[in-house]
């Protein structure tokens, strides 16, 4: 079988399997600039090519889950952190199973590469964001 691309596939599939779970909007690549209360943006930040084989193409993918919450006075990151939780549940069933299917592709692992905090500050209203990179390891069938 030739080689399939896979990161806009599975930027897809983690939209799919969040959007109209999670208890706020879950959006793909860019929020609308309206948006005004909580969501989740869902982006990719690359793959590479981790080796091939006689029986298979093998790859690193990254996807980037953007939790953004917004408060009038003063941030509070257990909001950002109930909606983390929301979506490993979905997502990190168990060290070896995961919520999401990708066609073409089996993911042998996925981990969480690295997890960081952002305060914003407009004088108008606080933004708490919390930014998770899980990265992918597939094995293209």
């Amino acid at each position: 079988m030739a080689f399939k691309e896979v990161l806009y596939d599975l930027k897809t599939e983690w939209f799919q399997t969040l959007n109209g779970v999670l208890s706020v909007p879950v959006y793909k690549d860019a929020a609308p600039i309206t948006e005004e209360g909580n969501y989740v943006l869902i982006r990719s930040e690359g793959s590479t090519n981790t080796g091939t084989t006689n029986s298979g193409f093998f790859r690193s993918a990254v996807i980037v889950v953007d939790i953004n919450t917004y408060f009038p006075v003063i941030g509070n990151s257990k909001v950002a952190y109930d909606i983390a939780q929301e979506i490993d549940d979905l997502i990190l069933l168990t060290p070896n199973s995961f919520g999401i299917l990708l066609a073409n592709h089996q993911i042998t692992q996925i981990t969480l590469q690295s997890e960081d905090e952002l305060y914003e500050d407009d004088n108008s209203v606080k933004i708490f964001r919390l930014i998770k990179r899980f990265e992918h390891f597939l094995n293209q069938k």
